[in-house]
């Protein structure tokens, strides 16, 4: 069962075409206002252990759907189905499908024509989570008084010391989302699977430092 989502916030619908990205990013499932869609086809019989402690941590904005036959767009099918009938539910919500499967886009396009917002990712580093809009800040009573110090960076350690690695060397940067991956393994751990990379650069997308269009392109904020 989900959670209830406070009034006035964005909720992210994400579906995951999992038998086309075969990862999740367990920092993304712990995002406010997102309710999961995991779509696994007949042949998904294993999921790695952190990913399910990932999901079973967040069990009550998670939802798994499995395919009951196998066989060519079987599961798009399927996801589509449950996209639609969550765009119905909540239409002013927004809808995100995580595929390389070009295919999802005339489904994305028929739902722009609807006024629905929604968006196909190539994978997740690509993904873009809507949040609610930030509260004005209050006019101060005395403009001369200095304004209070900026908050603490959020990024974790191996991302501030890849984001500085990045800054040392603008012009051997990677520029694809694949090699971006394996340049990231540098800092989360090359033993690590890539999903450890991917929370990486994740946080450096969200921190506006990067970011990744629909066909793995690389460009840096920075």
């Amino acid at each position: 069962m989900h959670t209830e989502i406070p009034p006035h916030s964005p909720v992210n619908h994400v579906f995951v075409d999992f038998e086309n990205v075969k990862t999740v990013d367990c920092s993304v499932v712990a995002s406010k206002n997102l309710r999961l869609y995991l779509f696994l086809g007949p042949q998904n019989k294993k999921i790695d252990i952190a990913v399910v402690e990932c999901l079973l941590e967040h069990a009550q904005t998670v939802q798994m759907i499995r395919s009951p036959k196998a066989g060519k767009n079987a599961l798009d099918f399927v996801l589509a189905y449950h996209l639609g009938q969550a765009a119905l539910t909540e239409p002013k919500a927004y809808f995100h499908i995580i595929s390389k499967d070009t295919g999802f886009d005339a489904l994305i396009d028929l739902l722009k024509s609807k006024n629905i917002k929604a968006k196909r990712h190539p994978d997740w580093t690509a993904l873009s989570l809507q949040s609610a809009p930030a509260s004005p800040a209050p006019v101060a009573k005395n403009p001369a008084k200095p304004s209070p110090s900026p908050a603490k960076s959020s990024l974790s350690a191996a991302s501030e010391k890849m984001l500085e690695n990045l800054k040392k060397s603008p012009k051997s940067r990677p520029k694809k989302t694949k090699t971006l991956i394996t340049y990231a393994r540098n800092f989360s751990g090359k033993d690590k699977p890539d999903t450890e990379a991917e929370k990486l650069i994740a946080e450096l997308k969200r921190s506006k430092a990067l970011e990744i269009d629909e066909k793995g392109n690389v460009s840096y904020l920075i």
